[in-house]
C-alpha cells in the first residue's frame, strides 16, 4: 500500500531539522517515518523476510569495499515491494516543478510525495542554466538520500543528443546525420567526451543517446538523429560516442551511462511517419538493424531504449520475442531496458493492442522492460503492485529489473557521489569545446556541386545572402536545442555566429555583403521586390533553403518537396542569371530536381550546430577545404527512394543502372582539390573461410590544396543463395594529404565479418564464390573457397 500522508507535514520537528546537519536531519526524518509506521501499522514484512527499518551504517550495501554484485544483492533483499516498483519508475521534471514546465524551480512538496510515498527512482528532462541545474538535481537528491529509509539515489536522464543541449551556453555539435558525413569516428568521440564533461557535474547521469537506428527511410522525420543509412557507419560512430562518453577521465569522480536507442526497426516505418508501423523481414532485421546495437554492446553501453512503434504487427514495448528472445538471449544484452516516453499507455491509445493500461503494463514487463518512462503519473506503480498481489507478476521478476537498475546506480558511483558540484562549470561552452564543435562542422559539411568552380569565393565580390537560415542561430542548431523543437533565438548560445555574421567576417577584402530581409521569400511581401533588386546588384547569391527545426512526429511531412517560398528565392536568382550557392539546412533531403540543374554550387549542412555558420563561411571563402561525403542517398524524386545497398533485381527492368542512381549518391562529396586512387592490390585472389586477405590502395592528392579524403571500401558478393545487395560499405578511413602527398591504406578482409550474412534466424551464411572489392574508382576480384 502506498503512503498518502506526507511525513514533512506530520510533525513540527521537521522544521527544526532544516538547519541541522544532513545526517541529523536524515535521522530525525526517518525516525518520524518509523514512528508513524509502527503507530499506523505500515511496517509489514516484505516477501524476502526483512522488515521495514533503517539499515545500519555498516549494512553491506553501504560498504564500498564489497563488490557491486554483493552490494546490490543486499539492497534488493531489504526492499519492500513498493520500493522495488519505484525504482522501475521514471517521471518527467515537469511533474516536480513549480509551474509544471521544464523550468528548473523544484516543488519540494511534489518531489517528497513521489520519492517518499512512491519511491520513484528516476527523473528526466528539464532546461536551464548550469547553476539552476546543479541546485535542481541537488534538491531532488537530498530528498532521496536523506529523507528515505534506504537512501537510494535517483538517476537523472537527459536527451543530450548533439552536445549537452539542455544546458544554457553549452557546446552544440552538429546533429548525427551531419556528423556522419565526416566518416570520422573521432568526431563522434569528441562529441561524446565534451557532452560528458559539460553535463556530469550537474547530475545528468543517464544520457538517452546515441540514436543507433539505421536511417534508410528519408521520409522519416528523425532521419537527422541517425548516423545515416549504412549499418557499418552507424556502428562505428555509435560505438565511438559510447566509449568516449562512458569512459571520460575528466569527469572523475562521476561516471555516466549512455543509452542505445531505439531497439529495433524504428527508423524504417512503412509509410515514413514517425511512431508508425514497420514491416521488416527477420533476415533484413538481422542484416541491417542489429549490427549497430551489437557494436554498442561491445563498446559497453549500459542501457537501451525501446522503439516507440510496432514491428511486424506487434508493439515493440510488448514484444517478448524482441526484448527477451532476441535482445537478451540471442544478442546478450545485460543492461537496463527503458521505455520511451509514455509508451506503455501508447499500447492502449495508439496501437490498440491492449484493453487498458494495467493490461499493457503486464505485457510490457513480461516482454522485458525494466524502467517505465511514465513521465506524468504513477499509475505504473499502482498497476504493478496490483499485478503482483494478483499473482500475474512475480516479485522475482521485479527483482531482475531492480537488480539491473541498482547495479547501474552502483556502477555509476551514485551512492558515493550523489550530489552535483559547481567548481568546474567554467568548462561548459569553453573555447576548446566550441573549437571541437567547429571542427566537426567543418569536416562534415558536404559540397554536392561546384559548377565552373564557383566556390571558393577568393576575390572581391558583391555577395547577397538570403533565406530562412541566413541570419538565424536556431535554424543551424536545430531541434533538441534547449527545447524539444529548438529554443527561440533569444536562448541560443550568445557567442555563436549566424551564417551572415560569419560570412561578413570571412569574405575577401573589398567584398560587400547584403543580407536580404527574412520576409523576402514570400512573393506577396514587398520585401520580395526589394530582394529582386538586390539580386540584380549582386555578383553571387547565397541562398539558405530547407526545413525549420522539428522533432519526432512534429516533423511528419506529406512529401519531400522543397518549401515553395524557398524555391521562389532560388528561381528569382536563377532567372536573373546570377551564380547561385545553395546552402541546405534540413533534417532530411528535400527534392531538388527542378532547381538543381541551374544551381551553380550546393552545400549540404543539415543541422550543423553552433559552429555551422562559421564552418559554412570558411568553406564558401576557401579557408576550409570541404571533405564531407553523404551518409545517405539523395533521392531524385519522391515516388521511389532507396538506400545505396539496393539489389540487382531492383533496377533490372530499369537498365542501365547508372541512369537510375539517386540525385547524389551515398559517399558523394566534392573537394577543392582532387584525389587519385592507384594500385589496388590483393595479397591473394583466393581465400579460405578461416583465412584473411589484405587489400591495399594508394591515395594521392593530385591537386593544389591540402585536404581530407575519406576512403570508402565496399564489397560485392556476386552470387548469394539469399540475394545480395550491389555493394556494402565495410571500412572507412579518413586521411589528410598535402598537395602531391600520397598514403597507402589497407583493409584486411575477414570472411566471417565481411563475407558472411545472416539468415532469418540470425545464423551466419558463408558461401563459395566470387567477391569484388571497390575503393575509389578501383576494383579487384577474389574467390572464397
Amino acid at each position: 500500500m502506498y503512503l498518502t500522508t506526507k511525513v514533512a507535514q506530520a510533525s513540527p520537528a521537521y522544521q527544526i531539522s532544516i538547519g541541522l546537519d544532513l545526517g541529523i536531519r536524515r535521522g530525525i526524518l526517518i525516525g518520524l517515518v518509523l514512528l508513524m509506521s509502527t503507530t499506523l501499522g505500515w511496517a509489514q514484512p516484505n516477501p524476502s523476510g526483512s522488515r521495514l527499518g533503517v539499515p545500519p551504517a555498516d549494512a553491506p550495501y553501504r560498504n564500498t569495499k564489497l563488490s557491486i554484485e554483493a552490494r546490490t544483492k543486499d539492497l534488493v533483499i531489504r526492499m519492500t515491494l513498493e520500493e522495488k516498483i519505484g525504482q522501475m519508475t521514471q517521471l518527467c521534471a515537469s511533474s516536480i516543478t513549480l509551474d509544471g514546465t521544464k523550468k528548473l524551480d523544484l516543488n519540494l512538496g511534489k518531489i517528497r510525495d513521489y520519492i517518499r510515498n512512491y519511491h520513484v527512482g528516476s527523473f528526466l528532462s528539464g532546461t536551464g542554466t548550469a547553476e539552476k541545474w546543479a541546485d535542481f538535481v541537488k534538491g531532488i537528491q537530498e530528498v532521496a538520500m536523506n529523507e528515505t529509509r534506504l537512501g537510494i539515489p535517483i538517476i537523472f536522464g537527459m536527451d543530450h543528443v548533439h552536445g549537452a543541449d539542455y544546458i544554457d551556453e553549452a557546446t552544440m555539435f552538429p546533429h548525427n546525420l551531419t556528423l556522419a558525413c565526416s566518416f570520422d569516428p573521432s568526431l563522434a568521440a569528441s562529441m561524446g567526451r565534451i557532452t560528458a564533461i559539460e553535463s556530469a557535474d550537474l547530475g545528468h547521469h543517464w544520457n538517452f543517446a546515441p540514436v543507433l537506428d539505421v536511417g534508410k527511410n528519408v521520409n522519416w522525420p528523425r532521419l537527422y538523429e541517425t548516423f545515416g543509412e549504412d549499418p557499418y557507419l552507424c556502428s562505428q560512430l555509435g560505438a565511438a560516442y559510447i566509449t568516449a562518453f562512458q569512459n571520460c577521465p575528466e569527469i572523475a569522480p562521476y561516471k555516466l551511462s549512455a543509452c542505445a536507442k531505439h531497439f529495433i526497426g524504428y527508423s524504417d516505418p512503412k509509410y515514413g511517419w514517425d511512431r508508425s508501423p514497420s514491416e521488416i523481414p527477420d533476415q533484413v532485421l538481422h542484416e541491417y538493424f542489429t549490427p549497430s546495437f551489437y557494436a554498442a554492446f561491445k563498446a559497453g553501453v549500459k542501457t537501451l531504449m525501446v522503439n516507440s512503434g510496432e514491428l511486424n504487427g506487434e508493439p515493440v514495448h510488448g514484444s517478448k520475442k524482441l526484448l527477451t528472445d532476441l535482445l537478451r538471449k540471442r544478442m546478450g544484452f545485460e543492461g537496463v531496458i527503458v521505455t520511451d516516453i509514455k509508451d506503455i499507455m501508447k499500447m492502449v491509445e495508439m496501437h490498440a493492442s491492449n484493453h487498458d493500461e494495467k493490461e499493457a503494463t503486464l505485457r510490457s514487463i513480461d516482454a522485458g522492460i525494466d524502467v517505465s518512462m511514465a513521465c506524468s503519473d504513477v499509475n505504473f506503480c499502482r498497476y504493478v503492485a496490483e499485478l503482483v498481489k494478483e499473482g500475474k507478476i512475480t516479485e522475482a521478476r521485479l527483482d531482475e529489473s531492480v537488480t539491473r537498475i541498482l547495479k547501474l546506480k552502483f556502477e555509476l558511483g551514485l551512492f558515493d557521489y550523489p550530489y552535483p558540484r559547481k567548481d568546474r562549470l567554467g568548462k561548459i561552452g569553453s573555447a576548446p569545446h566550441v573549437a571541437e564543435a567547429l571542427k566537426a562542422a567543418e569536416q562534415s559539411i558536404v559540397l554536392l556541386k561546384n559548377q565552373d568552380n564557383l566556390l571558393p569565393i577568393k576575390s572581391a565580390k558583391k555577395v547577397l545572402i538570403a533565406g530562412f537560415a541566413a541570419n538565424s542561430k536556431r535554424n543551424l542548431n536545430g531541434p533538441w536545442t534547449l527545447e524539444w523543437q529548438g529554443a527561440p533565438e533569444s536562448r541560443q548560445p550568445a557567442k555563436m555566429l549566424t551564417l551572415a555574421a560569419a560570412l561578413k567576417q570571412n569574405l575577401p577584402k573589398g567584398s560587400s555583403l547584403v543580407v536580404a530581409d527574412s520576409l523576402a521569400e514570400n512573393p506577396e511581401s514587398p520585401s520580395f521586390a526589394t530582394y529582386q533588386q538586390q539580386v540584380q546588384a549582386a555578383d553571387v547569391v547565397v541562398i539558405t533553403v530547407g526545413e525549420l527545426p522539428y522533432s519526432e512526429f512534429k516533423g511528419n511531412a506529406v512529401d519531400l518537396g522543397l518549401n515553395p517560398h524557398h524555391k521562389n528565392l532560388v528561381m528569382a536568382a536563377q532567372k536573373a542569371g546570377k551564380p547561385v550557392v545553395l546552402v541546405l539546412i534540413c533534417g532530411r533531403p528535400p527534392l531538388l530536381a527542378d532547381i538543381e540543374a541551374k544551381t551553380n554550387a550546393i552545400l549540404f549542412a543539415g543541422y550543423p550546430g553552433q559552429g555551422g555558420g562559421e564552418a559554412l563561411a570558411k568553406i564558401i571563402t576557401g579557408a576550409v577545404n570541404p571533405s564531407g561525403k553523404l551518409a545517405f542517398s539523395w533521392p531524385v524524386g519522391g515516388a521511389h527512394t532507396a538506400p545505396y545497398y539496393v539489389k540487382k533485381s531492383e533496377y533490372f527492368h530499369r537498365k542501365p543502372y547508372e541512369q537510375n542512381l539517386p540525385l547524389f549518391q551515398f559517399g558523394h562529396g566534392l573537394s577543392y582539390t582532387t584525389f587519385a586512387y592507384e594500385n589496388l592490390r590483393l595479397a591473394d585472389t583466393v581465400i579460405t573461410k578461416t583465412g584473411r586477405v589484405n587489400a591495399t590502395i594508394t591515395v594521392r592528392n593530385t591537386g593544389s590544396v591540402a585536404g581530407y579524403e575519406a576512403a570508402l571500401w565496399y564489397l560485392t558478393d556476386e552470387v548469394g543463395t539469399l540475394t545480395r545487395p550491389v555493394k556494402r560499405l565495410q571500412k572507412a578511413e579518413k586521411v589528410w594529404l598535402k598537395p602531391g602527398e600520397s598514403k597507402t591504406l589497407a583493409f584486411e578482409i575477414n570472411p566471417h565479418d565481411h563475407l558472411s550474412y545472416p539468415d532469418a534466424e540470425a545464423n551466419r551464411i558463408l558461401e563459395n564464390g566470387y567477391f569484388t572489392v571497390r575503393v575509389g574508382d578501383q576494383t579487384a576480384r577474389f574467390r572464397l573457397k
